[in-house]
């Protein structure tokens, strides 16, 4: 089968190539894949800025079909359509595993970074982290996103306190930060979508979503869409950019006893910040790493039900042969999320 894989340290050490089709063991699942997305993470990977154990099929944000099942595999059967909590193997006996926060366990293994991914025909994975996806569902290719907007929903729902009418600034209006609007939304926050002027396009589909309330491309603009709503500051501020000038723009955007997420993945580089700003208006400070079993529970919820719509957020599709242009598009910021759908190789 074909398959995206990093199998060698530097730029040519990633490619297209054909790799024998997985198969399942007791428990686990083979799916056949329909749309694999690209993560930041699998930009690291491709970069050898992550840990990546080589040689690896990249790729954990996916939607696919039941083809075969081994073992005791609960409820599942072939044909149903699936997605995987990517931390899919840990030590399962840790407090993290024990309490569904697998991506916590110090021995995770997770699908696309330790074991082979998605960005192929076919990939494995265990029953017990992969969740169903509605037979009849609108479109199907959306639900690789899921991953991703659960990310948003763990810190969102799991990490902080929304409380109706909250005032929250999310400052970078990428593929994490519309996610992120969007679940602040369905807890009834106000929000405000802060970027540069050259997000103005990014800005415009917040809108247009209804993802936010108000946006700003500068700092005073910012600053009088926060005051219009709640003279104070902001109640929660989101960091969804990884990028330091956004930690300050943040912390000063909040008002005193306010909630600060960090979202952003900052790519394992030193940041700075004045970080006197967290003492000084006593602000409860919470990072969140991708996703529990709880999260997943609520982010399906919440798509399955049509509380977000995720689906314009895929810019583009393409099949596996043209994985270069796909991640050029990531690269350069010409995309939210580009997909590998398999079947367009056929």
């Amino acid at each position: 089968m074909k398959a995206i894989v990093k199998f060698a340290l530097g730029a040519d050490g990633m490619g297209l190539r054909e790799v024998p089709e997985p198969i399942p063991q007791e428990g686990e699942l083979k799916v056949k894949v329909i749309a694999a997305g690209i993560c930041g993470g699998d930009i690291y990977s491709m970069r050898d800025i992550r840990k990546t154990i080589m040689p690896v099929t990249l790729g954990h944000e996916y939607v696919g079909q039941v083809v075969e099942c081994c073992g005791n595999v609960g409820e599942f059967k072939v044909g149903d359509y699936v997605v995987t909590l990517p931390a899919c193997y840990g030590c399962g006996e840790c407090e993290f595993c024990k309490a569904g926060i697998v991506t916590l366990c110090p021995e995770r293994a997770s699908i696309g970074t330790h074991r082979n991914g998605a960005m192929a025909e076919y990939v494995v994975v265990p029953a017990k982290y992969t969740f169903k996806v509605p037979d009849d569902a609108d479109d199907i290719v959306s639900y690789a996103l899921s991953e991703p907007f659960n990310c948003a929903v763990r810190g969102v729902y799991e990490r902080i306190n929304v409380k109706p009418g909250d005032v929250a600034v999310v400052v970078g209006p990428g593929t994490i930060g519309q996610m992120a609007m969007q679940a602040l939304k369905t807890r009834g926050a106000y929000v405000i979508a802060y970027g540069l002027p050259t997000d103005a396009h990014r800005l415009k589909l917040a809108k247009e979503l209804g993802s936010a309330d108000a946006i700003a491309d500068n700092l005073e603009d910012l600053d009088k869409e926060i005051k219009k709503v709640n003279p104070k500051g902001a109640d929660i501020a989101v960091e969804a950019a990884g990028h330091h000038s956004c930690l300050d723009i943040c912390l000063n955007a909040l008002r005193t006893k306010g909630q600060f997420l960090v979202l952003g993945y900052f790519g394992g580089h030193q940041v700075s910040m004045r970080f006197d700003t967290t003492h000084e208006k006593e602000l409860d400070v919470y990072a969140s790493n991708s996703t529990a079993m709880s999260t997943w529970d609520i982010g399906l919820k919440l798509i399955n039900e049509k509380k977000v719509n995720l689906a314009p957020l895929v810019s583009l599709k393409l099949p596996l042969s043209e994985w270069k242009r796909g991640f050029d598009a990531v690269i350069n910021k010409e995309a939210y999320k580009v997909v590998f759908c398999p079947e367009l190789d056929k």
